[in-house]
């Protein structure tokens, strides 16, 4: 074999070990909706079309909440112990799980009555928590998501989130869609799209621009809450303090 073809085979066998770039992924606000702008959002998720679901934060004001997805109306609210920082949520059947931030304890509601069920002990801090509808995936505002069975929260695994060869940290709010792991990254207004397969970043959403279409005045901090529609497809994403709700339609470039 030539010199020409070894170079030609190298160079071929080194494309395709590597990663592909992340996509860089497009939005379109198809709708604008009110969100209390009380709530220091965590947690958000949505059951059917207009079943929404939200767990927000702060000592002496974290709560659980049910929405009108359609209207951002709050229909009822649990206060949590005031003594508990609240973070991120997942549904799976008619049990609800809360994270608490530093004090160790994912606690577990009945979804239609909001009464505690049981709670469960884990170690470090708990950020944002998502289902693939059989097992939990836990962020902890570190580079790592963890992979949690559901009856006992006993960790099955865990994976590095990457791009490329660099670690992303400060993985918060997560929602499983389609497959994939969204999750927003902490003081950023970017959603990264995560495979669960390997952790690497397969997509990166922008949301900058949606801080500008806020209402004035207000006190809102930063890009928090996702939730997904299966119905259409489309994201509800908020933040914390935020007094709109965003449904938009995600694309690719």
């Amino acid at each position: 074999m030539t010199r020409f073809f070894l170079l030609l085979l190298a160079a071929s066998v080194f494309t395709g070990c590597q990663k592909s770039q992340p996509d860089q992924l497009t939005y379109q606000v198809v709708s604008v909706r009110h969100h209390e702008a009380d709530a220091y959002t965590q947690g958000l998720q949505l059951l059917g079309n207009n079943r929404l679901f939200e767990s927000t934060g702060q000592y002496g004001e974290s709560t659980l909440r049910e929405l009108e997805a359609s209207t951002g109306k709050v229909i009822r609210k649990r206060p949590m112990a005031k003594n508990v920082f609240g973070e991120g949520l997942a549904i799976i059947g008619q049990e609800m799980w809360v994270l608490t931030w530093k004090e160790k304890t994912a606690y577990v509601y009945e979804l239609d009555t909001f009464k505690p069920i049981r709670n469960h002990p884990y170690e470090g801090e708990g950020w944002g928590l998502t289902t693939d509808g059989k097992q939990l995936i836990m962020s902890n505002g570190s580079s790592e998501l963890k992979f949690i069975n559901p009856v006992d929260f006993s960790i099955t695994k865990t994976l590095e989130v990457k791009d490329g060869k660099r670690s992303v940290e400060k993985l918060n709010e997560l929602e499983w869609i389609d497959g994939q792991i969204y999750a927003n990254v902490y003081l950023t207004d970017k959603i990264a799209r995560i495979s669960p397969t390997d952790g690497h970043v397969t997509g990166w959403l922008d949301l900058a621009g949606l801080r500008q279409q806020l209402t004035a005045p207000h006190k809102a901090e930063v890009l928090n809450g996702i939730a997904h529609d299966s119905s259409t497809g489309n994201l509800l994403v908020t933040g914390k303090y935020w007094p709109q709700m965003f449904e938009i339609k995600v694309g690719k470039k």
